[in-house]
């Protein structure tokens, strides 16, 4: 009885440890698409990048978005463009632009075999 009711007290503690944190962080993708036009002309329309000088978001992860967003946001992190660009966003924008990368198909990778030093 005592391992059944501490084995219950976890997968409580579990299940609303993570739907609590999954909820908080998450955004609306469908919103977020709307609210992405201004990002194709860097980003494309597929969030790949148009040039390899920009950066993919798609299949990013979006509390790393989230992230950047928010420095670019408050000064932390500068570049005349998406300094300017994040100002206006709202936290639900930065949410939602990050829920709508983060669910596109990425040709991201790592670097193994693309760097020197024994990858």
């Amino acid at each position: 009885m005592r391992h059944r009711t501490l084995t219950v007290s976890l997968l409580a503690a579990a299940l609303a440890f993570g739907f609590g944190t999954a909820s908080a962080a998450s955004g609306n993708a469908a919103n977020g698409k709307a609210k992405a036009a201004p990002c194709e002309a860097c980003h494309g329309t597929n969030g790949n990048g148009i040039a390899p000088n920009y950066p993919a978001l798609a299949g990013q992860y979006p509390d790393y978005l989230v992230q950047v967003l928010h420095e670019y946001k408050d000064g932390q992190r500068t570049n005349a463009i998406m300094n300017g660009m994040a100002a206006p966003l709202s936290d639900e924008d930065i949410a939602d632009l990050a829920a709508f990368f983060s669910s596109m198909p990425s040709k991201l990778s790592d670097l193994h075999g693309k760097i020197s030093g024994g990858n």
